[in-house]
């Protein structure tokens, strides 16, 4: 039958929510600003998956990824759950298979003729999530190595001189509520028209369509906790640490 979705949206500022704190020298907005799904998902299905790729520099690369599935009716899991890694032209770089569990753990290694994402040949690979015939995900990861040393920064180990600015998601007329092609299009501006190879997120949590596209185009991104000179009580720091991850 038909249903109906009700959400009440309170703007009012609330001390225990990051950034407030009386020292924000930024507009903020109140509202629903980006895009908002409603997913229709079997029972059991993919949660979330956390990629690394431990040894991004050595001719054989490993990749590791954990997959947690959601469960919220705790139902018994059963079928098996397929990983498939493929580059840009769609070709199975490496595929395996394991029972279907809460948590599932792949580990590929001495995957070789891999190339490294650069800011100048971002190159990036596709791991496709099968849940049997019930759930899929897809996401993009790349092989990178990025850090601050006494000499200083270096991507994939060679020095890199960071050039770079601070990207605040306000547009004139829309306030924050840029859409899909906004965002990509701040990165492009940033990457191609004022030629930086970094830009430091300013002050909350950016959305994936910019992130993403940072990814894609070689843009490098330094992202900051939401809050700025304000550190708030035990209830604001869980929020921002619930934030950061």
């Amino acid at each position: 039958g038909d249903n109906v979705l009700t959400v009440t949206i309170d703007g009012s500022e609330n001390p225990e929510i990051p950034p407030f704190g009386g020292r924000i020298d930024y507009l903020t907005y109140a509202g629903i600003y980006r895009d908002v799904w409603l997913k229709r998902l079997p029972p059991v299905s993919i949660g979330s998956v956390k990629i690394e790729t431990p040894d991004a520099l050595a001719e054989k690369k490993t990749v590791t990824a954990r997959v947690s599935l959601a469960n919220p009716q705790d139902r018994a899991i059963a079928g098996q759950l397929t990983a498939t890694i493929k580059d840009a032209a769609g070709t199975i770089v490496a595929t395996a298979s394991q029972p279907a569990a809460r948590t599932i753990d792949f580990h590929f290694e001495g995957l070789h003729g891999l190339s490294l994402w650069d800011i100048t040949s971002p190159t990036l690979y596709s791991l496709e999530l099968a849940l049997g015939d019930a759930d899929a995900l897809s996401t993009s990861f790349g092989f990178r190595t990025a850090e601050f040393t006494p000499e200083g920064f270096k991507l994939n180990g060679k020095p890199l001189k960071l050039r770079g600015l601070n990207r605040h998601q306000s547009f004139p007329y829309s306030g924050y509520a840029l859409g899909r092609a906004a965002q990509e299009r701040d990165a492009e501006i940033l990457k191609h028209e004022l030629h930086v190879n970094i830009v430091r997120t300013s002050h909350y949590p950016q959305s994936t369509w910019f992130l993403d596209h940072c990814d894609r185009i070689g843009l490098l991104v330094f992202e900051e906790i939401p809050g700025w000179q304000h550190i708030g009580g035990e209830t604001w720091k869980a929020e921002a640490v619930e934030n950061v991850r």
